[in-house]
C-alpha cells in the first residue's frame, strides 16, 4: 500500500535534537524521516551505524539522497519565497482537535473549556487576518512604492516568524521551567511523547 499523504505530527518530545528549539525558544522546527522505526531494527542499537547502514539499511544510500533533496527543496523555499510559508489557520484546527483530547481525557473534572476554545477561535480569526493579507500582499506586486512593499513584506514575515514564540511562556510549565512553550512539550511521564497544552 503506497501512503498518499505521509502523516505530519507536532515535533515536540524532549528526547529529540530539536527540543531546544521549540520547547526552550520558540523556533519552528521540522523533523523528518523516511520509514517508522519499526522498520529500523537497529535504531540506537550498537549495530545503529554507517557499516550496518551500508551493508543493510541502504547500500546505496538512495533514502538519504532522496531526504537530502526534499531538505535541500524546504531550503530553497524558505530562504527564496517572498513572505515565509507559515500557515497558522492549520495549527488553530490542530489545537482545536488537541483541546477535544484534555477534554475527553478529563471526564467530570470541574473545569470549564470554554476560555480554551475562545482562544483557539481569536487565533483562528487572527491567522485567517494575516492570511488574506498574506494573499492581498502577493496578489499586488506592483501596486505599492518598492520602499512600501518591501516594509509589508518585512513586517508581515516578522509577525509570521514571531508566533511561535508567542506561545512560550518565560517562567516556563509549572515544576519543569526550562520548557517554555505552553502549547506542546514532551509529557512529564513520557519525554519522547507530544502532549498537547501540557501546562
Amino acid at each position: 500500500m503506497i501512503r498518499q499523504n505521509p502523516p505530519i505530527a507536532r515535533v515536540a518530545g524532549a528526547g529529540t535534537d530539536f527540543a531546544a528549539f521549540v520547547q526552550h525558544i520558540g523556533v519552528p522546527s521540522l523533523d523528518m524521516s523516511y520509514g517508522l522505526f519499526s522498520e529500523y531494527p537497529v535504531y540506537h542499537s550498537l549495530y545503529d551505524d554507517f557499516v550496518w547502514m551500508q551493508r543493510f539499511g541502504d547500500p546505496l544510500f538512495h533514502r538519504h539522497v532522496a531526504l537530502a533533496s526534499v531538505w535541500g527543496l524546504i531550503a530553497l523555499r524558505l530562504a527564496d519565497d517572498e513572505i515565509i510559508p507559515f500557515n497558522y489557520v492549520s495549527y488553530a484546527s490542530e489545537l482545536e482537535e488537541s483541546s477535544k483530547v484534555v477534554e475527553d481525557g478529563c471526564p467530570g473534572c470541574a473545569v470549564s473549556f470554554s476560555p480554551l476554545h475562545k482562544s483557539i477561535k481569536q487565533l483562528e480569526k487572527a491567522a485567517m487576518k494575516i492570511h488574506m493579507e498574506k494573499k492581498v500582499l502577493q496578489a499586488d506586486k506592483w501596486g505599492l512604492n518598492t520602499r512600501e512593499r518591501t516594509l509589508k513584506v518585512r513586517e508581515m514575515n516578522d509577525r509570521l516568524m514571531m508566533a511561535e514564540r508567542a506561545f512560550t511562556n518565560r517562567e516556563g510549565l509549572a515544576g519543569r521551567p526550562w520548557y517554555k512553550h505552553m502549547i506542546y512539550a514532551s509529557s512529564d511521564q513520557d519525554d519522547w511523547g507530544t502532549k498537547a497544552f501540557p501546562g
